[in-house]
């Protein structure tokens, strides 16, 4: 099947897709949900990473008062 035939085919067509055609939007949206998880993990795990920075921060920073205090 040419490649423009298969990007010719939309859902809302009257038409059944083939088995090929089926097949290869079931391996598209696979690869575009892989992707999509990717960077949702990516987002996650670098919020993560800011606030543990933050959290670190003020870890930090209490200590440093506490040890000022008790001067």
């Amino acid at each position: 099947m040419s490649e423009e035939h298969m990007n010719s085919y939309r859902l809302t067509s009257m038409e059944e897709p083939g088995d090929e055609r089926m097949a290869q939007i079931m391996r598209e949206v696979a690869e575009d949900s892989r992707e999509s998880t990717r960077r949702a993990a990516q987002r996650v795990a670098l919020g993560i990473e800011a606030a543990t920075q933050e959290a670190r921060a003020k870890v930090e920073e209490t200590l440093n008062r506490l040890r000022n205090e008790h001067r």
